[in-house]
């Protein structure tokens, strides 16, 4: 059951599993109490899930030499934490690219709002008034 490795392969996914769903809840938690830190709470996350199928295959796998042949079980068996480690990170990720839109878009209605886009010396062209051209609507009485 041991194999000669630190834990039994299905603990080992067992753990990992867990890790990954615990690792953005935490995140999450420690985000809400310290929202000046949240990118670092969460890059630390993104960290351990992307690590994780690795320390848990190295926990989990012992050391096969090249004449020790395992069943095809040990082969999928670290396969869904794989899965679940790739769904949360794609997740991660396009939090992340939702996030950076979103500080584009402000940096670049900032941008406009500091009239960089108006002319220093600009003219009026002929026949065109400075008013708002709400106010050349007819007034109603």
């Amino acid at each position: 059951m041991y194999d000669h490795s630190i834990l039994p392969t299905e603990i080992a996914v067992l753990l990992g599993l867990i890790c990954n769903i615990g690792a953005p809840l935490l995140a999450f938690w420690a985000a809400e109490k310290l929202p000046r830190l949240r990118l670092w709470f969460h890059g630390l996350a993104f960290a351990a899930i992307l690590v994780s199928p690795l320390m848990a295959m190295a926990l989990g796998l012992p050391g096969l030499l090249p004449e020790d042949e395992d069943g095809p079980e040990v082969r999928f068996a670290f396969l869904p934490l794989i899965v679940e480690a790739a769904i949360i990170l794609l997740l991660y990720c396009l939090a992340a690219a939702m996030l950076f839109s979103k500080s584009v878009q402000t940096a670049i209605a900032d941008w406009h709002e500091g009239d960089r886009f108006q002319r220093m010396n600009a003219r009026p062209r002929p026949g065109s008034s400075r008013r708002n051209p709400v106010s050349r609507m007819p007034r109603s009485r």
